[in-house]
């Protein structure tokens, strides 16, 4: 041992002993590090990803509108509302026309919803419209010309110079639309894009009642948006907002897709952050077994002349080491990871993402990462420097491995504590939210370590002498002393408890697009349908051998006030009302029944009723307008019925299965109402196949073009294509804690490795067989890992549906059959990971084992 000439012991040395030293454990230090790595790949990856994000979204920030302002809506432009345009002294403007509408194409037979735009002026004016062949437009044509998006080309194998029928009116395929500033692949999933010049749009014969159309003007400023003009546009808000006209400038364009890119950087970050703590939940497993076998180490190098401090050095150097090593892994591995992402999130965002790597932030997850590990090492480290050096002499009668009451380790219980905390309010949308999820970490340490205390004690209490004689040493090693009960239900139920909570969650809000169309229900909707070709559309449907289920109108109206008030009296009341219920257009309709697919919640569905009374109309409302509008049975409502005034009252409340691939509505009035109200009909059909649904589709169009139709197994088809890019992301990071949840259960039953040693020596000596030593572990394992996957699971059932319920507020599902296996899989993995972890133990000879220990 080198020292100084005081003859203390060199610092230099500590350094040489921590080398030498972790050069024979490389393969257990290995396993420390590789519990870090997962997790800190995880957040590097997802924190490198949403800081390119960011930067690309400030970048390309003007292309985001196309334009310096936007205004939109439902109806024409009032001359009110062009004055105001005319007042802005914009130096060049633009206009589009959008509606939902079929396309005919007449040499393949074929028809399709689409988003018709029908575009004049000079738009976009940043950013460009990418086609192909290249530089193409149709805002200035003097010809019926068409640009269809590319995706629409391929699927109909449409050719440049093929006609495509849209409404009445024939245009000519001139190239493919390619891409449009401000809008994602995914915008065109439902509805492909196509462009048609704005002069010719009346030719269609498509503007008529009942279309869903959007009216957008767009400006350009050669100075931008100036402090001058955001004035005027705040001094007209209330008028623009009376006449229902919406306006964006591209720094509000950007606080939306900020917003949207936040919450969902968030949610990825959470989920890493879940990984890393799995990950240092292995790393407190992996460190403590370790240290347990440099106890007699330690206690030697106490009685050469090593001080307390020392010896508890060499060991932080390698652990320090070894965690700094982990880290560096996982960043290189998270860097890696970050080129994956934007291939899958993509098609979701509205500009083009080049992958490039934000260092600051990988070092700084990286330092997160090693810190918040190094926290967790502490844990079992620190009890190193209470080692005495009579630990030598009485290695069979000390533990020396006790934490006691040391201030240090609740110091670092603290310290994990605020770290956890201060992550997750960076990375949840409210204080609450971040609050919670630290509270509902801890509340479930303590449940799952009341368990297994509640578990080791029953055992204790009620152990009985009666059964056969493995099953009394496998239950009985739950509660002699050094057993490790309590922190084996901890570490187990954490990771089922973390990793079923995320799995939970992933399938309430998956199963929310989730929708499905029952064998006996309709397949396709003919929409848009006036009255007076109702008759018409029913006989085509029945003429090729459909089944048409219902016809059920819409009249679309407006809600003007709720209980005698305005929505701007409503809040000043102090009522916390959601804005987007009362300014909506709703599209309701009216009837005398309430259908199979709806369930009453209260009150009771009102089946007629007549305008002539003087009362109020009672209406059944859904549910989710009752939650955002704070409605309760009695309230009245008045609305706007397209320039008629009605009264209404709250009679019912309604659950609609928003799933189901049918017409729903919000509001349904009682049939003797709105009959004579202006309206248009959606009619629901079956055909027998898919050819059938397109050639009914086919009839139906080229006699009444302005009819639109949703083939069910298509849109169900883009659903899913959508779903599963978004289930992908969401289990490519389910894997990261998935991957270093098996890691802490190895770490966890490793643990338990040390103890088991002795035990099996002294039942080998006494002339246990191996099979019986084996089936004691296994009772052992087995009665842990039960109550480890049961506690967990019925902690992540309400932990997930609290998440669902009030963060992304969609209807909790728990797939019973999954979770009942994933509670038997849980406690067989620990079984196999225990024995697993414990081979070699039971079959040595025992006086091998003597002279080990």
């Amino acid at each position: 041992m080198s020292s100084d000439k005081s003859g203390k012991v060199s610092k230099g040395w500590v350094w040489i002993m921590a080398w030498r030293d972790a050069r024979r454990q490389w393969r257990k230090l290995l396993f420390f590090a590789m519990s870090v790595v997962f997790g800190v790949a995880a957040l590097v990856a997802i924190s490198s990803f949403s800081e390119n994000l960011n930067q690309e979204v400030e970048r390309q920030a003007q292309e985001l509108l196309g334009a310096d302002l936007e205004f939109s809506s439902r109806q024409p432009f009032s001359e009110e509302v062009k004055k105001v345009f005319a007042s802005l002294g914009a130096q060049d403007s633009a206009s589009d026309i959008q509606l939902s509408t079929m396309v005919f194409f007449p040499r393949v037979g074929e028809t399709r919803l689409v988003r018709t735009r029908a575009m004049e002026g000079g738009y976009p004016w940043y950013g460009k419209l990418v086609t192909n062949p290249t530089g193409l437009s149709v805002a200035e044509s003097e010809r019926p010309v068409v640009l269809v998006e590319d995706t629409l080309m391929l699927q109909y194998n449409l050719l440049i110079g093929d006609t495509v029928r849209i409404g009445q009116f024939d245009f000519e395929i001139i190239g493919e639309m390619v891409k449009l500033p401000g809008e994602t692949l995914v915008a065109g999933t439902f509805a492909p894009r196509v462009l048609i010049p704005k002069r010719f749009l009346e030719e269609t014969e498509l503007l008529q009642f009942g279309s869903r159309v959007r009216y957008r003007q767009y400006f350009y400023f050669e100075q931008g948006i100036t402090a001058e003009l955001e004035q005027q546009l705040r001094d007209n808000r209330e008028m623009l907002r009376a006449e229902d006209v919406g306006f964006d400038t591209v720094e509000e364009r950007l606080s939306g897709v900020g917003d949207t890119l936040e919450v969902m950087s968030r949610f990825l970050n959470l989920s890493g952050f879940i990984a890393l703590l799995l990950g240092c939940v292995g790393i407190a497993g992996a460190v403590e077994v370790y240290l347990r076998e440099k106890v007699e180490t330690v206690a030697l190098l106490r009685c050469l002349g090593a001080t307390s401090r020392q010896s508890f050095s060499i060991f932080c150097i390698q652990i320090f080491a070894t965690g700094l090593f982990g880290a560096c892994v996982g960043g290189l591995l998270g860097v890696v990871v970050q080129h994956v992402i934007p291939v899958v999130v993509e098609p979701f965002l509205p500009f083009d993402l080049p992958v490039s790597i934000a260092w600051l932030e990988v070092f700084v997850s990286m330092g997160f990462g090693w810190v918040f590990a190094s926290l967790f090492a502490f844990i079992p480290l620190l009890p190193v420097r209470r080692v005495s050096p009579l630990r030598a002499l009485r290695a069979l009668y000390e533990d020396g491995f006790q934490s006691g009451k040391d201030i240090l380790v609740w110091i670092v219980y603290l310290g994990i504590l605020a770290m956890t905390l201060g992550f997750a309010l960076a990375n949840t949308e409210r204080t609450i939210y971040g609050f919670s999820f630290v509270a509902g970490l801890v509340a479930a340490v303590l449940v799952l370590g009341v368990n297994g205390y509640v578990l080791r004690h029953l055992l204790r209490k009620f152990s009985s002498r009666k059964l056969p004689y493995v099953w009394r040493q496998g239950l009985s090693n739950l509660y002699r002393p050094n057993n490790r009960t309590v922190f084996l239900t901890i570490i187990l139920g954490m990771g089922v408890f973390l990793i079923y909570t995320l799995y939970l969650s992933e399938e309430s809000l998956l199963r929310r697009s989730d929708m499905t169309v029952d064998t006996d229900q309709p397949n396709v909707f003919f929409f848009d349908i006036q009255r007076d070709q109702t008759a018409s559309v029913d006989e085509i449907i029945n003429d090729a051998n459909s089944f048409v289920h219902k016809q059920e109108p819409i009249v679309t109206m407006r809600l003007k006030l709720l209980n005698g008030l305005t929505r701007q009296a409503i809040r000043e009341s102090g009522v916390d009302i959601e804005g987007w219920a009362f300014r909506r257009e709703y599209r309701s309709t009216y009837r005398d029944y309430i259908r199979e697919d709806e369930e009453l919640l209260e009150g009771a569905f009102v089946e007629t009723a007549s305008l002539d009374s003087g009362e109020p109309i009672p209406i059944s409302v859904e549910e989710r307008i009752v939650n955002a509008l704070q409605l309760k049975i009695g309230d009245t409502m008045l609305w706007d019925v397209q320039g008629l005034e009605v009264e209404t009252v709250v009679a019912s409340f309604r659950k609609v299965d928003w799933r189901r691939m049918r017409p729903n509505f919000f509001i349904v009035f009682p049939a003797g109402v709105l009959e004579e109200a202006p309206a248009t009909f959606v009619t629901a059909a079956r055909a027998q196949n898919r050819q059938a649904i397109a050639d009914l589709q086919r009839e139906i169009v080229v006699k009444h073009p302005n009819v639109s139709a949703i083939n069910l197994a298509m849109v169900l088809d883009s659903l899913k294509t959508i779903v599963d890019r978004v289930g992908f992301v969401v289990r490519f990071m389910a894997s990261f804690t998935i991957a270093t949840g098996l890691i802490a259960l190895i770490s966890a039953t490793i643990t338990t490795r040390y103890q088991r040693a002795k035990e099996s020596v002294l039942l080998r000596t006494l002339g246990a067989s191996v099979s019986q030593i084996r089936r004691i572990m296994s009772i052992e394992y087995a009665l842990v890992g039960s109550l480890a996957s049961v506690s967990g699971i019925l902690l992540s059932l309400a932990g997930s549906w609290a998440i669902a319920t009030y963060i992304f507020k969609v209807d909790f599902y728990v797939p019973w059959g999954l979770t009942l296996g994933s509670m038997v899989l849980a406690s067989f993995l620990t079984l196999v990971t225990g024995l697993a972890n414990s081979m070699g133990i039971a079959n040595r000879p025992p006086l091998e084992a003597i002279r080990r220990e």
